[in-house]
């Protein structure tokens, strides 16, 4: 027996079959874990080519509802207003804009006095610039507070922007499509000629 400092020394065993079976262990739980990440590779690409199959069955997606009056329809607002501004013997302008302000389309009759084809577009262009109102809701708001239009008259598209009677918006189911202005009579008879087109087309004035 071999001594240390006159005490027996301890014996050190090395268990080989513990190391091995340690070895052994780790190279499964190794081999386990590649072959986890294979499967999810797997599983990615799996779901990858489906997603696009899906993809390519449905087409490109679906664009966005808009709403607004098309040309078409302007056409017929326009031909409907002409027809009850010459029922009553009158001259006008007309101007149809779009819930953006942007002109679809206008018209003015013969004998329409100077510069009324403008003065409809602006303000059809006031009414869908304060969310879908009448003319004389807006001459109204003018009157009690000239400034709350103070940082929007200039923004007409390069046409006036004129908060008076002569326009009203175009509604269909809630959804404001755009607006008639008129110009070149009173503004009564401004207001029941775009009115009574709005309504013969369909439409509502009012949401």
């Amino acid at each position: 027996m071999v001594t240390a400092f006159g005490r027996p020394a301890r014996t050190l065993r090395c268990d080989t079959n513990g190391l091995r079976n340690k070895k052994e262990r780790d190279v499964k739980f190794r081999f386990l874990m590649q072959r986890l990440a294979h499967v999810a590779i797997a599983s990615l690409g799996l779901a990858g080519m489906a997603h696009s199959a899906a993809a390519d069955e449905t087409g490109a997606p679906a664009p966005a509802l808009t709403y607004s009056l098309s040309f078409a329809q302007t056409e017929k607002l326009i031909g409907l207003a002409v027809a009850a501004a010459n029922a009553r013997h009158l001259a006008m302008s007309f101007a149809v804009v779009d819930p953006g302000g942007h002109l679809i389309a206008a018209a003015r009759m013969d004998g329409a006095p100077f510069a009324s084809l403008d003065f409809a577009r602006g303000k059809a262009f006031a009414s869908v610039a304060l969310g879908g109102q009448s003319g004389t809701t807006l001459e109204q708001r003018y009157r009690d507070d000239p400034s709350e239009y103070s940082n929007v008259s200039g923004a007409g598209y390069y046409a006036p922007f004129l908060p008076a009677g002569g326009t009203f918006p175009v509604f269909s189911n809630g959804h404001l499509l755009g607006a008639l202005g008129a110009s070149g009579a009173p503004s009564a008879s401004d207001d029941q000629v775009v009115k009574q087109a709005i309504e013969a087309l369909g439409a509502s004035t009012a949401r």
